[in-house]
């Protein structure tokens, strides 16, 4: 049930964007592909074929992310799991959707500048002093490796004086890495220069911001690396080494990560090509185009506004050249890591950590369950019985999956209930307490009988 409450917003989001790039393949006010044509223009044949393309790219690109929503299916185990793979793909899905209308976005931009289909008089800008910046570009010293192959020693010299084999593995592999990483580095810096353009200042430019951003990406990845080998070391020093979920996530980060940073740059640099390698190295002869990156990013540093008709599709988008744009954009993406990160991790935490419940020789009952923690005296317990039900309610503050339910919840004929249960696992020990009551089992139902005797001696003791 909880793999089809989670394929509602992906199907959701998998309709509106197809939807969307569909749409964009018909001309709309005289723009096609967010490129604005003169009507002779637009029958092209050449536009004809850009059309076929990206019909053709999109149907493919819908059909494998429709294939990737099939594991999800799969993850019958663990909620926690089929939510941090329903995230990703959603992450994924949204930011590699307009990578088909980018790609047909910038074969329209230069077929537009060599017929010159341009509406009005065109206007000249200067490129030379973009290109002279990129040519100035400067590669990130490899000194910095210094960093991350410090953390790796360090690991490695505090290993030793524990017997885990582990922790001493967690430094070796991280010092491997880096060592990867910085070939890698040093390669990159090193490779032959590609050709762009019969322009030379213009395949120097290219060349030289390509080794830059690679020498930073790499140094970035291993950072990470290292970020991640510290955390992998803390949790191995902390007795954890048989957490299934912590090893699950470490592989997820440092597989998709690094793959996420490539693809990134790769784009980036796909992008810097289109946009100048066409040129002269001096001017480019453009209109309004100029204001709208790939086609759909408003940048108009002239213009005040916030907000903006959108060039494709329908809507509003932002003016990414103004300071409260930009705060509206990064914000946004800020708060969803916000919201998404500790959910994730909560989730992650309800499968793989169940609550505890505990009988002090305090005469203190209490159960371990952060952030739904409770402490209470044997006291104050007014009636322990063994249910084999529990009543229908809602949630308030706390998890509820098909497999469990923790947290407050208010249910018929009990109110305010704090719930720490495994659903279809009877019996179930329900406490009242003065202000409220509490439900709680264990996975195994003998483990449950013997917990509620044991609950029974020590409130008859009491």
């Amino acid at each position: 049930m909880d793999k089809f409450i989670l394929f509602i917003p992906i199907l959701i989001t998998y309709i509106i964007v197809l939807l969307i790039c569909f749409v964009q393949n018909k001309p709309k006010d005289g723009i096609l592909f967010g490129i604005a044509l003169p009507p002779e223009a637009l029958n092209a044949k050449q536009m004809l074929d850009l059309k076929t393309l990206y019909n053709q790219s999109y149907t493919v690109y819908f059909t494998i992310s429709l294939l990737a929503v099939i594991p999800l299916f799969g993850l019958t185990s663990f909620f926690s799991l089929s939510l941090i793979y329903t995230i990703m793909w959603l992450a994924v899905f949204l930011y590699t959707s307009r990578l088909p209308f980018i790609r047909v976005h910038h074969r329209a931009a230069m077929l537009k500048r060599e017929k010159k289909w341009f509406i009005g008089e065109p206007l000249t800008v200067r490129i030379d002093g973009k290109i002279n910046d990129l040519q100035q570009a400067t590669i990130l010293s490899a000194c910095w490796f210094a960093v991350p192959v410090a953390v790796a020693l360090a690991l490695i010299i505090l290993s030793f004086q524990q017997s885990d084999m582990l922790l001493r593995m967690t430094g070796v592999a991280s010092l491997g890495i880096t060592s990867i990483l910085f070939a890698l580095s040093a390669a990159f810096t090193r490779m032959k220069p590609k050709y762009y353009s019969e322009n030379k200042d213009v395949n120097d430019a290219i060349n030289t911001i390509g080794r830059r951003y690679w020498s930073i990406l790499w140094l970035a990845m291993a950072i990470f690396e290292s970020g991640c080998a510290i955390t992998g070391y803390l949790i191995l020093s902390g007795g954890s080494s048989s957490t299934f979920v912590f090893w699950l996530i470490g592989i997820l980060l440092v597989s998709l990560v690094p793959l996420a940073g490539i693809l990134f740059v790769h784009n980036k640099l796909a992008m810097l090509t289109y946009d100048i390698a066409h040129t002269d190295g001096q001017t480019v002869l453009t209109d309004d185009d100029q204001y709208w990156l790939n086609g759909s990013t408003y940048y108009n540093p002239n213009d005040q506004s916030v907000m903006v008709p959108n060039r494709v599709g329908i809507g509003t988008t932002i003016n990414m050249a103004t300071r409260t744009g930009k705060w509206i954009q990064y914000g946004t993406f800020f708060v969803s890591l916000v919201i998404i990160i500790p959910l994730g991790a909560f989730a992650v935490k309800s499968d793989y950590m169940a609550p505890v419940l505990t009988i002090e020789n305090s005469g203190r009952i209490t159960i371990d369950y952060s952030p739904y923690n409770i402490d209470f005296p044997l006291n104050d317990v007014m009636e322990i019985t063994l249910k084999d039900t529990v009543p229908s309610g809602f949630r308030t503050n706390g998890m509820a999956t098909a497999a469990y339910a923790r947290g407050s919840f208010t249910l018929d004929s009990l109110g305010k209930t704090k719930l720490y249960i495994y659903k279809n696992k009877p019996p179930y020990i329900m406490i009242k307490l003065p202000y409220t009551y509490i439900v709680y089992n264990e996975n195994d139902p003998a483990k449950t009988r013997e917990l509620y005797a044991s609950l029974l001696a020590a409130s008859k003791q009491g």
